[in-house]
């Protein structure tokens, strides 16, 4: 059993109908890039985070396929159009060893 991988989501912006917020997650993955070494000469497996999908209210608005430049901790900073009524926004990531996690925030209106 994988170690459970802490994430977070944040937004910075006026929470009212039709303003657009910065969506702001991170994730502690340590991003593996597959070209280090550990202090034996072994080469350490490749395990990134190599997607992420954004839901608002189950509706995708954001996919990504990150890559080995991405950094550790892993952050991503978007924008979010509040809706009418309010909302829940998802975060969906899958890494290279086949571990995912979910985020998920409501956007109360």
């Amino acid at each position: 059993m994988s170690n459970p991988i802490l994430t977070r989501l944040a937004f910075a912006g006026p929470l009212k109908a039709g303003a657009t917020l910065e969506a702001r997650w991170s994730a502690a993955h340590p991003m593996d890039s597959g070209f280090r070494v550990d202090d034996s000469g072994r080469k350490i497996q490749r395990n990134i985070i190599h997607t992420v999908k954004v839901l608002l209210n189950d509706q995708l608005i954001l996919e990504a396929e990150l890559g080995t430049a991405m950094t550790s901790p892993v952050y991503l900073a978007f924008p979010v159009q509040v809706p009418a009524g309010g909302g829940l926004v998802r975060v969906l990531w899958l890494d290279d060893s086949g571990q995912a996690g979910e985020t998920v925030q409501r956007l109360v209106v």
